[in-house]
């Protein structure tokens, strides 16, 4: 008979406190951080927690997510029908082409040009707006959408978007390094294709650097020193070296506890695999509470918001500043590491990783060099003849080499 996964219920109810409660851990030890105003011209109390660092407001209230119509005052809950939200929004996009076909004219568009350096502030958002509505169309990823409405917001406000030669200036003075103005670039480039603008982008190199490969210790601090929710999805980074936003997709679903396994969707290319978790990891998921969408981790700003801050308070604590230096990639990039200085196999890594291409994966194999050149690469070696000699010396940790005239040999690193 299979055993079923456990109920997952909330250790404690909010609705049955009368006071100030933690959302995420459920202590009453807070304090008190300000005033929260809300759009009616009221205040709520904001408190923060001395257990987990979470801030929230109290008395808590149902949000209403909606999304106003710009042509008129009603609004569109996103439970209605996407067809209706997808018709306001080709409404919208129509007006505003209107709006710009009547200031700037049906002809084509010169980077530079007099008429373009006359465009409003309102053509320009037009303009924008109708970009990143054609990249959403193509399917382009949501990271990938935000970066792009980032970029030119960003560069909309230092200059005229549509003069190139002012943007290049303008972003050429920028105090960012040259992969950010080489994405930048990039990004641009996309925007003025689309608009039909003549530019010639700026020649940026991306620099690359090795990243940052922290101790164990140093990892398994950071996850015993964060809340229930950082520290389980801290935990799945080291055991999986997935992405951040991989682990943010995972469902219950995709959990097996009876395998002790997890289902990684893929993110930016990467292809979908399954992998192994061990037994701390599934009670430090189980300790988490069930979400209505069926995710296991909130949204992504709630957990960076976080991490970051529960991070640096750490690393004061321990007046460690490498600390401060570790990401939600340092996982996935400590893992690549490891994982090739233990099996040497760069395939098994390209696998664990998800990488399409081999030359990703390549960069462990100089870092696993750098960081273990004084590694002692003697071993110790034992044979077995039979099956449970095999399971005793596999069991202190030595790993199957050959057979030699019927006897297996095993070694392991002294």
């Amino acid at each position: 008979m299979s055993e079923e996964a456990p109920a997952y219920k909330p250790a404690f109810t909010i609705e049955a406190k009368n006071t100030p409660i933690c959302p995420e851990c459920g202590s009453e030890s807070l304090y008190k951080d300000g005033l929260r105003y809300l759009a009616d011209g009221s205040s709520v109390q904001r408190y923060l927690c001395r257990v987990c660092s979470y801030r929230f407001s109290w008395p808590r209230r149902e949000r209403q997510h909606k999304t106003k119509d710009l042509k008129s005052e009603h609004a569109i809950t996103l439970g209605e029908c996407s067809s209706r939200a997808l018709a306001l929004l080709e409404r919208r996009l129509e007006g505003a082409m209107s709006n710009i076909k009547e200031k700037t004219g049906s002809g084509p568009i010169n980077a530079g040009a007099t008429e373009t350096s006359q465009a409003t502030q309102a053509d320009v958002k037009g303009k924008i707006f109708e970009f990143i509505w054609h990249l959403q169309k193509q399917g382009y990823s949501m990271e990938t959408v935000k970066f792009y409405n980032q970029v030119l917001q960003v560069m909309s406000k230092k200059t005229n978007l549509l003069d190139g030669e002012a943007v290049k200036e303008a972003l050429a003075k920028m105090p960012i390094s040259e992969t950010t103005k080489c994405n930048y670039a990039y990004a641009l480039q996309s925007f003025y294709k689309h608009v039909g603008v003549e530019w010639n982008p700026p020649k940026y190199k991306p620099q690359k650097t090795l990243p940052f490969i922290p101790t164990e210790l140093e990892l398994d601090l950071l996850i015993s020193n964060t809340s229930k929710n950082v520290s389980a999805a801290l935990q799945l980074l080291k055991e999986t070296g997935a992405r951040i936003g991989e682990i943010l997709k995972l469902k219950w679903t995709d959990i097996d506890f009876q395998r002790k396994a997890v289902k990684i969707p893929p993110e930016k290319g990467s292809l979908p695999r399954i992998l192994p978790i061990s037994d701390l990891a599934l009670s430090m998921i189980k300790r988490l509470k069930p979400r209505e969408d069926g995710r296991i981790f909130s949204s992504r700003n709630n957990l960076v918001t976080l991490f970051y801050r529960q991070r640096k308070r750490l690393a004061h604590k321990l007046q460690n500043p490498r600390l401060s230096q570790i990401t939600f990639h340092t996982f996935r990039h400590w893992k690549g590491t490891i994982e090739y200085h233990k099996t040497r196999d760069i395939l098994h890594v390209q696998r664990l990783l998800g990488h399409k291409n081999i030359q990703n994966t390549l960069i462990y194999v100089n870092i696993e060099q750098a960081l273990f050149q004084n590694t002692n690469e003697e071993f110790h070696v034992a044979t077995a003849k039979t099956v449970e000699e095999a399971c005793k010396l596999i069991e202190v940790g030595f790993e199957y080499v050959t057979d030699i005239e019927g006897v297996k040999i095993f070694r392991k690193r002294k």
